[in-house]
């Protein structure tokens, strides 16, 4: 017990000394609130792509300017992360990114979603980083005790899938987290109200088949929104698709990036009502709106 305060201690105090100058240097920005706060359901904010690298201070600058702006948020009761949250799943990165949210306590929930770069990105090393990822999870309060777990939040079920090794560009899920995944589907799937499955990997970018034994079970649920990563892309016509009759969302990476022109900041604000959800694009750098980026999905 001792080793956990200690160790909370130091991450909080690292943390603070390096979120300081952000928190007292940044210009002021104008705080997100619902269309219609009378009448939400629930509101989530979704960011992917993270990367914290321990020598690479504008993708530390970058995260701790996102995660402010989502705690002054008006509305917002969970934040999500879509995976590669870190670079390389070392100590240091994993501390500066459960750090971080220890600090700011952005929202009352956090639901976190692994990605290749957190669990070895082919380097063999699942095992050791998985379970240093989760380590780190639960000393900031983000408890994480099974590779795919699911929330329930406001009534609505919010479903976390992970790649089972150290895999790349797709996600490798077994039989058993499929069935898991149907069996929480059809729980979730009782009530007429929509479902949200995050997944670090898109569903139609996956290796080895996997895309097909996954899409055999997301295509049968008509009222899933799946959320996903991976690709860097930005915004584009395509990042809002609707695959066999299921809508995906694939966000951008949301830190700096190496592509000049590249906009940094982006995530997505989903307002959950009675019988839609309204999904808007937002750029945290600007704190603004991102123009001819909303959708709009009945249920």
């Amino acid at each position: 017990m001792e080793f956990l305060i200690s160790a909370k201690n130091i991450i909080s105090t690292i943390l603070a000394l390096l979120y300081l100058p952000f928190s007292i240097n940044s210009a002021p920005v104008e705080s997100y609130e619902a269309r219609n706060a009378d009448e939400l359901k629930t509101s989530f904010t979704v960011v992917s792509d993270i990367h914290i690298e321990g020598n690479n201070y504008q993708t530390f600058k970058e995260y701790t300017e996102i995660l402010k702006e989502v705690h002054d948020s008006k509305d917002n009761d969970t934040l999500v992360f879509l995976g590669d949250n870190t670079m390389n799943g070392q100590d240091i990165e994993s501390i500066f990114f459960f750090g971080a949210l220890r600090l700011t306590n952005p929202a009352k929930n956090i639901v976190i979603a692994p990605g290749n770069h957190d669990y070895g990105n082919g380097t063999g090393d699942y095992e050791n980083l998985y379970n240093r990822f989760n380590r780190y999870a639960n000393l900031a309060g983000c408890y994480i005790d099974s590779n795919n777990y699911y929330k329930i939040i406001d009534g609505y079920y919010f479903v976390v899938l992970s790649t089972e090794s150290d895999s790349v560009n797709g996600i490798d899920i077994s039989d058993e987290q499929l069935e898991w995944l149907k069996g929480v589907l059809d729980e979730a799937s009782k009530e007429d109200k929509p479902v949200f499955v995050f997944s670090h990997h898109p569903v139609n970018f996956i290796e080895a088949g996997a895309n097909d034994r996954l899409s055999s079970v997301i295509d049968d649920y008509k009222n899933v929104i799946f959320f996903c990563g991976h690709t860097h892309w930005e915004l584009s016509a395509y990042t809002v698709s609707e695959i066999n009759g299921v809508q995906q969302v694939n966000l951008p990476k949301a830190t700096e990036h190496a592509t000049e022109g590249y906009e940094t900041g982006i995530g997505a604000v989903v307002e959950v009502y009675e019988d839609e959800v309204l999904l808007r694009f937002r750029d945290f750098d600007d704190g603004k709106w991102v123009e001819g980026y909303e959708y709009t999905f009945e249920y």
